[in-house]
């Protein structure tokens, strides 16, 4: 497979700089179709688009981004429990205008922030309504082009005063500069010092349907770790994207696993609930149901040959299996795809050329899969006949996981 094309809108980001015109963070922007502007109908889309894209996608970029992220937020998101699933202290949150302050946002802010998160107030207004937040934020956002600073002097001492941040944002030429800097603002952002970059790469995209199945079984408070596992371990796009996630830019855990059990274990039952719901509010689309169904029984004969196995670990084995087709579902080279998850080396050397016990075992699956005989007939044929048994038997457990789908 050729390299992978990073042509897929991901985000746009706008560099926020300090006094010294140093670059502090970035402000992540949803794009859909269209890269100059943000078209969308649901901001709660958008939000849960843009996080998802940061922490699941791919992207040659992924190694400029600089923490912190920036990254708007609605009510409804924050009221929900899919806020938030990343480490607090690799954001800011801006609490986005013309929201609706209610006595139960405002403790929703509350009690997010005894939890470590960092606010930001986006386009301030100066109404009463907005006061009850102020101990809560950490940076107040002003947009100079349509507030002059000037105009509000008085105001910008008070929120220095109540120890608050400022930024002045639409900063459009330097003697705008100039004047914010005399003010005492602490951070600028606008095109006078650095337009939006767009961030393109490629969307892992997850369906809806094992989205909201995987939620539903989250619901349960007595649902087990095994229980979760063996669902997302039978959606190969939703598997990945749990491995990415423990490798992403704002989780912070950055661990290597050797199966999906460990991955959700890793992650924590909030943890994957709240992402779940991110990603069936972000998810639009379906893999070819072909390439899964023949995925998912690799990844079920390799665990079935492990199971009769005293020196094999079956986890492992359905791990080795699923990931060793995520290119083709993905549609993203494997050495690239590898460069993006943390499997442990015994894992990696199986899946690269084809190394111990587990590489041996996916070898073997995979002769059975394409019909080399060649290569099977070299295997005694107790081996053989198990091999093709536990083969056939994969391919009806494949087709019934994919018809509870359909």
């Amino acid at each position: 497979m050729e390299a992978v094309a990073f042509d897929q809108l991901l985000m746009a980001q706008q560099p926020i700089f300090d006094r010294n015109r140093k670059l502090f963070g970035y402000e992540l922007l949803f794009r859909g179709e269209h890269e100059e502007h943000a078209v969308f109908d649901n901001p709660q889309m958008a939000t849960s688009q843009v996080l998802v894209n940061l922490c699941m996608g791919i992207s040659e970029l992924n190694t400029q981004l600089r923490q912190p992220f920036f990254i708007n937020m609605t009510a409804e998101l924050v009221l929900s429990e899919a806020f938030f699933p990343i480490s607090p202290d690799t954001v800011f949150i801006e609490i986005l205008e013309n929201q609706t302050i209610t006595p139960e946002f405002i403790l929703a802010i509350k009690r997010w922030h005894e939890q470590g998160f960092r606010f930001v107030l986006d386009d301030y207004e100066y109404t009463e309504s907005y006061q009850p937040l102020l101990p809560y934020m950490s940076i107040v956002k002003i947009d100079v082009l349509s507030t002059p600073p000037s105009s509000i002097v008085n105001e910008i001492e008070r929120l220095k005063n109540l120890g608050l941040k400022l930024v002045a944002e639409k900063v459009e030429n330097e003697a705008m500069f100039m004047s914010c800097l005399e003010m005492g603002f602490d951070y600028f952002q606008g095109y006078h010092l650095c337009r939006p970059e767009i961030v393109k790469g490629r969307r892992i995209e997850s369906d809806t349907q094992n989205a909201l199945r995987l939620l539903n079984i989250l619901q349960d408070i007595d649902v087990c770790i095994n229980e979760v596992s063996k669902l997302v371990a039978q959606a190969p796009a939703l598997s990945f994207q749990m491995l990415r996630l423990l490798n992403s830019p704002v989780v912070g855990l950055r661990v290597s696993v050797s199966s999906i059990k460990e991955a959700v274990t890793y992650l924590g039952l909030t943890q994957l609930k709240r992402w779940t719901m991110l990603i069936a509010l972000s998810a639009n689309n379906k893999s070819n149901s072909t390439d899964i169904r023949q995925l998912l029984a690799r990844a079920r004969c390799c665990e079935l040959i492990a199971l009769q196995s005293k020196h094999i670990n079956s986890d492992e084995a359905f791990m080795v299996g699923l990931m060793s087709g995520m290119d083709v579902i993905l549609q993203i080279p494997k050495s690239e795809l590898l460069q993006q998850i943390k499997l442990n080396s015994e894992l990696e050397d199986a899946l690269k050329q084809y190394k111990g016990n587990l590489g041996k075992v996916l070898y073997s699956v995979e002769c059975m899969e394409r019909g080399r005989l060649e290569k099977l007939f070299k295997l005694p044929m107790g081996i053989r006949n198990q091999l093709s048994a536990h083969y056939f038997e994969s391919l009806v457990w494949s087709q019934g996981i994919l018809s509870t789908l359909e």
